[in-house]
């Protein structure tokens, strides 16, 4: 890797990392708060708490091409 390269990884790295922290930061301000401004969440979003949420799944999508393109990149190149 040259430099450019080792830039642009440690800037996604941070970059992902700090929208993983804050989004964990948020969820337990919003558990702290017990107001009544929220419906109540369906049934269906709340048995699959984790595949329902948009959050998981923007990074499940991420992460899924993320290793794609790596994936791509090595067999093209190596």
């Amino acid at each position: 890797m040259n430099l450019f390269e080792m830039t642009i990884a440690i800037l996604i790295v941070a970059i992902l990392a700090f929208s993983l922290f804050y989004t964990l930061v948020v969820g337990r301000q919003h558990k702290a708060v017990q107001g009544g401004v929220d419906k109540q969440i369906p049934d269906h979003v709340q048995k699959n708490v984790y595949a329902k949420n948009p959050v998981f799944l923007a990074y499940g999508i991420f992460f899924a091409l993320l290793l794609f393109i790596i994936f791509f990149i090595a067999i093209t190149f190596y």
